[in-house]
């Protein structure tokens, strides 16, 4: 019994591993198109915004961004039932990714 057990707790860790396949921290002080186009390229995509959110740009509408003068602009992606979301910011008219959300 118990090695049937430790067989199956293993297989579900292999799939939660390669079902949630980046490690959020390889994408700190990244180009935000690098990091798009490698999350894209892996399954990934991008989590619409929602119909109150203000987007960053016509050219990156799931980027939003709050209002105030301490407001942040992020990101989110999915795959499957995983989701990650990245704060960026525009640093020398290039997107950058900063950390994790």
């Amino acid at each position: 019994m118990k090695i049937k057990l430790s067989l199956c707790l293993a297989m579900l860790s292999a799939f939660t591993v390669s079902a949630h396949d980046v490690d959020p921290s390889q994408f700190e002080a990244q180009p935000y198109e690098v990091v798009k186009s490698q999350l894209l390229a892996n399954g990934w995509q991008t989590i619409p915004k929602q119909q109150d959110e203000l987007s960053f740009s016509e050219a990156y509408p799931e980027i939003t961004c709050g209002s105030g003068s301490m407001a942040i602009c992020s990101v989110g992606f999915q795959k499957q039932q995983h989701s990650i979301a990245f704060v960026v910011q525009s640093i020398d008219e290039q997107i950058i990714v900063l950390e994790e959300y």
